[in-house]
């Protein structure tokens, strides 16, 4: 049956409204699925029903909830105003409502009364039922689908991880070691001064690992975060020194509060390092003029938002290289902070790029939409 051959839960819809047309010569009929909250949606109807003839309900509402909570087939042979049928139209006068498993209704109407019998009903259930079971089977393909891309992203922040081990935590533990064998060698403690620093990298390196562990993660929990009050907080954690901050931002999206203030502070934290104001000088030349602004405004189309600084900018050739583990333009960087807010993007299922500020810095966009 071409039920059974659908890939989509749409498609499945559509097929089994067109097959109750051709087969059953039901030609006012629609699928009405269940939304996972409170609501019936209407997915498929076939060509024959009008267009204001199917609506949304609530899943405990009229016919389709009725159908829909008891798990049973009804008919009613003639619809009257007073009774709990609810149809879409008050031309409809009779109906039949049959339960497509556990998500969702196939419901059929006529103009006329007593036009549907037993029969009608059990040929209709066996359709749904291929229905139901293609749905079933889309479903589990897309929950494996989905698993399959958690793990392929597991398994790449587990070799990102086995590297950082091997490489950027034995290269600070081999000085460490070097500098501590010289201070007994020698008696000088300036030696353990270099231990010191080596171990103060390591500590910090260990910390943006294990932030990228946990960042890392598919959200599982949302909650509406207004921009400008999660930056304006973000910007509180933040050692600025004499940097400014301006929010222009008015959007509001659905995100894991904390991460969304993680990425914030790394944004920050990067536009601080890396960005200056600058004025011109006296004689036309360009001069530092104290720490950057960082500014925090709308996407255009409503899109997202975006953290711009007043700093030289990021070369376009090294746009996409920012996001990855290990660059940083800094000796001292862990290379670890623009990596952290790619991971948290991604858990959210957004996405960061790299831009030219108006200023001519950069210019950071995460697009949620």
């Amino acid at each position: 049956m071409e039920i059974q051959a659908c890939e989509t839960v749409e498609a499945a819809c559509e097929r089994t409204v067109r097959a109750a047309a051709d087969v059953l010569d039901l030609e006012m009929c629609s699928v009405i699925m269940h939304d996972g909250g409170e609501w019936l949606e209407p997915v498929a109807s076939s060509s024959g029903a009008p267009a204001d003839g199917v609506r949304r309900f609530r899943d405990d509402h009229g016919l389709a909830g009725k159908t829909f909570q008891t798990g049973e087939s009804y008919v009613i042979d003639d619809i009257q105003p007073d009774d709990d049928s609810d149809p879409a139209k008050d031309s409809y006068r009779s109906g039949m409502s049959v339960p497509i498993g556990d998500v969702g209704v196939f419901q059929a109407v006529s103009a006329s009364t007593g036009a549907f019998d037993e029969r009608d009903v059990e040929f209709t259930e066996l359709l749904v039922a291929h229905t139901a079971r293609t749905i079933d089977r889309i479903e589990y393909e897309n929950e494996l689908e989905a698993r399959q891309r958690t793990l392929e992203r597991q398994n790449d922040r587990l070799e990102k991880f086995v590297d950082v081990v091997s490489h950027d935590l034995r290269n600070p533990l081999s000085v460490a070691m070097g500098e501590l064998e010289l201070a007994r060698e020698t008696g000088d403690d300036a030696h353990l001064d270099a231990v010191a620093v080596e171990h103060d990298r390591m500590a910090e390196l260990i910390e943006d690992l294990l932030t990228l562990a946990r960042d890392g993660r598919p959200v599982q929990s949302r909650e509406s975060v207004a921009v400008a009050d999660c930056a304006r907080t973000s910007w509180r954690h933040v050692d600025t020194a004499d940097a400014s901050l301006v929010v222009d931002a008015t959007t509001t999206v659905d995100a894991d509060r904390g991460r969304l203030g993680r990425l914030f502070e790394n944004l920050f934290r990067n536009a601080v390092e890396h960005g200056s104001t600058r004025d011109t000088d006296a004689d036309g030349g360009r001069a530092d003029a104290g720490g950057a602004t960082v500014t925090v405004g709308d996407l255009s189309d409503g899109g997202g938002f975006y953290v711009a600084d007043d700093g030289p900018g990021i070369p376009a050739s090294d746009r996409e290289d920012v996001f990855e583990r290990g660059y940083s333009t800094r000796e001292s960087g862990t290379g670890f902070g623009l990596a952290i807010v790619r991971e948290i993007a991604d858990a959210h299922d957004w996405t960061a790029s790299v831009a030219t500020a108006e200023s001519g810095g950069a210019r950071f966009e995460i697009r949620v939409a």
